[in-house]
């Protein structure tokens, strides 16, 4: 017996046409829970793990790392290439990429602007409320393009990452206390 039995498995647990896809695929609802309970962090590593994958496929001369910090200026492009992919495969998607990604980052910006201004003035500390209050809608509508990116990825339910895991429950248990404290300083600071 050549095989070595201290070996450790190599399963393929995913299909090949989702690893092949060059697209990070993940279901809606657990896209939506990490990045609400990271508080917008989970944005930065859903960007970088999509551009990655997408040059590990087409060795294209590019810095995920870089589109991975500065999201904003990527997402549209991301979404060009996933609904691409769809149409280079026969398939259509009648998906407005361009609506979804522009109020992505119109959200994203506004956020930032809010947050800035609360810490800036005084008498402002309550635009920093309406910036978390934006952190929810900014995950559903980067939601909707990982549909897209999904559905580019032949996984429109994104079943092969529908699960969380033990480096997803280091988000959400640090997320909920961190949630909590946030609720509870708001309800001190509005009562």
């Amino acid at each position: 017996m050549t095989e070595n039995a201290y070996a450790p498995p190599e399963a393929n647990l995913l299909s090949e046409d989702v690893q092949a896809s060059g697209f990070y695929v993940v279901a809606r609802w657990k896209f939506i829970l990490l990045s609400v309970l990271s508080f917008g962090l989970y944005f930065y590593y859903w960007s970088y793990k999509n551009w990655s994958l997408y040059k590990q496929r087409t060795q294209e001369e590019s810095w995920p790392l870089a589109r991975g910090l500065f999201y904003i200026f990527f997402v549209h492009r991301l979404f060009r290439q996933a609904d691409k992919a769809i149409h280079d495969s026969g398939r259509k998607s009648d998906w407005d990429l361009e609506q979804w990604a522009t109020v992505f980052v119109v959200l994203t910006l506004a956020a930032a602007v809010l947050e800035k201004l609360s810490g800036q003035f005084e008498n402002l500390a309550y635009l920093a409320a309406y910036a978390v209050a934006l952190l929810p809608v900014r995950a559903y509508v980067a939601s909707e393009g990982q549909r897209l990116i999904n559905l580019a990825a032949n996984d429109p339910e994104g079943q092969s990452n529908n699960r969380l895991n033990v480096w997803n429950f280091l988000i959400i248990v640090p997320g909920l206390l961190l949630w909590a404290m946030v609720l509870l300083g708001l309800w001190v600071i509005f009562r």
